[in-house]
């Protein structure tokens, strides 16, 4: 440049300063390199988030994600006009807004598949609770549903996600405890079905010999099946179950009428041996001592009655044992029956011994004295650990 054109150089900056103002120039220039230091920090930005499955937790997607947001901000701030990296920040912001979907994507997915974990946790606690150190009741049906639903809201979490490494080894622990509740159920059901069933025989029995004007032989050879039935029914029941107490209370009415008509049916058949006597003639002097059983509404309500008298003395050794517990254990001692918060648990046994039942009013309005009963047997709780009568093993 020859001298000649440098005074009209001066002249030229002199009239741009003077045009724009020094601060306003600085301001441009200073916006200019801010803009450029965003583009590059971006760039960092999008080379860390090009693999979204490597991102380690739920928080750092959260964070990246909060971080992208505020990258597409700024980039919106790069003005459109000559000089300025305005078509580089668009690209930028088409890239940030492909990742954007992608994260709250994997961030849906992630916080669906944590929520459900922590629903199947709930249900796991609820479902031991109602059976922790309490003999049978219609609660265990209760605990084996919510493992039931625990089991399907588990098997709904994806593969891959944070979680669903904690929520396989939940799957097989849950699964253990519903298998072992639902045999305990089902075995329960069976048992009652044969106590209705023997009772219900029982009436039907007892109804056949209730007119002493109008027993016939048939009558009392169905009658004298029908309590043999009904005996062979109740001796079955395991000692071990809520049910075989009652049904030892009863045999021995069931007995009693048992003989009583077999008694009867001899007299009968050495009557009619004499060709001169009609069957009717000898059944007219019969005379039957037949204890009337007691109906099976009484019954299990008296079961029920008892259910509530052994769940109330096991929660009572359960509050004697967790207050011992906490004078002498540390913090880090797991509950009875954990959920999965805890790689194990510790066993809870019942003690063995009597259970006293106070008297009660049926709502038929008869009474039933006060007694006293074995409890349980003792079982062992525990996360995956199940059992049900008896000592563990």
């Amino acid at each position: 440049m020859s001298r000649k054109n440098k005074p009209w150089l001066a002249i030229v900056i002199a009239s741009l300063l003077s045009w724009f103002g020094v601060s306003k120039i600085l301001q441009i220039t200073k916006e200019y390199s801010a803009h450029q230091q965003a583009i590059t920090d971006i760039q960092g930005i999008i080379n860390e988030n090009s693999n979204i499955n490597s991102i380690p937790n739920l928080d750092a997607l959260k964070s990246n994600r909060t971080k992208i947001q505020q990258s597409i901000e700024k980039l919106k701030l790069v003005p459109n006009i000559p000089g300025s990296p305005y078509q580089n920040a668009q690209k930028q912001i088409l890239q940030l807004n492909q990742l954007l979907v992608q994260l709250d994507s994997k961030i849906q997915v992630e916080e669906e598949a944590s929520t459900n974990l922590q629903a199947a946790i709930q249900l796991d606690n609820e479902a031991a609770t109602l059976v922790k150190g309490k003999s049978y009741s219609h609660k265990w049906l209760e605990a084996k549903n919510k493992w039931q639903q625990a089991i399907s809201i588990l098997e709904k979490i994806p593969a891959g996600t944070y979680v669903s490494d904690t929520a396989k080894l939940g799957i097989l622990s849950v699964k253990r405890n519903f298998d072992d509740v639902s045999k305990v159920v089902a075995s329960e059901d069976k048992l009652l079905q044969n106590f209705s069933s023997a009772v219900e025989l029982a009436q039907q029995a007892a109804n056949l010999t209730k007119d002493s004007t109008s027993i016939t032989l048939p009558d009392l050879l169905t009658a004298k099946s029908q309590w043999q039935q009904a005996i062979n029914l109740l001796g079955n029941i395991s000692s071990e179950t809520q049910l075989f107490f009652k049904a030892q209370s009863q045999l021995s009415n069931y007995r009693n009428n048992y003989r009583q008509v077999s008694n009867a049916i001899d007299e009968i058949q050495k009557c009619t041996l004499q060709q001169t006597i009609l069957e009717s003639e000898c059944t007219a002097s019969l005379s039957l001592d037949i204890s009337p059983p007691e109906t099976l509404t009484a019954l299990l309500e008296d079961v029920e009655q008892e259910e509530d008298a052994n769940n109330e003395i096991a929660s009572s050794q359960e509050d004697s044992t967790s207050e011992t517990s906490s004078d002498t254990s540390d913090d880090s001692s797991s509950s009875d029956y954990s959920g999965y918060s805890s790689d194990y648990s510790r066993g809870y046994s019942t003690r063995l011994g009597s259970v006293y039942v106070s008297g009660y009013t049926r709502s038929d309005g008869t009474y039933v004295r006060s007694h006293t009963r074995s409890s349980p047997g003792s079982r062992v709780s525990g996360f995956g650990s199940f059992r049900y009568g008896g000592a563990s093993s």
